[in-house]
């Protein structure tokens, strides 16, 4: 791994990490009392479509700043843990179906938007 590599990686990161903040916050304002963490629903299916373009142009330095950098930094699966072991703990009725609304629309939002870039580019 070069240091130019690095860099892409770590200028993508530090826009997405603000980027996943000010969404998800935005968002959770934006839809009061909703039953399952709306804000990170919404930011890992943006991000999931985002990485399927990412993808789909296969271009190595956009992989690596915006593929790794960005959208690794601007999505996040820890969250997704964390909000879905909390919904099962405080024994929230939506747990299963929050679990498999978001594994269905991230890997949808990407095999999408991949497709579509692929056939495109």
């Amino acid at each position: 791994m070069s240091l130019a590599m690095l860099g892409w990686v770590a200028l993508g990161a530090s826009i997405g990490a603000p980027a996943r903040f000010l969404v998800d916050r935005a968002v959770t304002r934006a839809s009061l009392d909703s039953p399952i963490p709306i804000g990170l629903l919404v930011v890992n299916v943006l991000g999931s479509a985002l990485l399927g373009v990412v993808v789909g142009l296969e271009n190595s330095t956009l992989l690596v700043l915006l593929g790794t950098g960005f959208c690794g930094a601007f999505t996040t699966f820890s969250g997704f843990a964390w909000e879905s072991t909390t919904m099962w703990s405080e024994r929230r009725g939506r747990f299963w179906s929050f679990i498999a609304l978001m594994v269905l629309a991230c890997v949808l939002a990407f095999w999408i938007t991949w497709t579509v870039t692929t056939h495109l580019s």
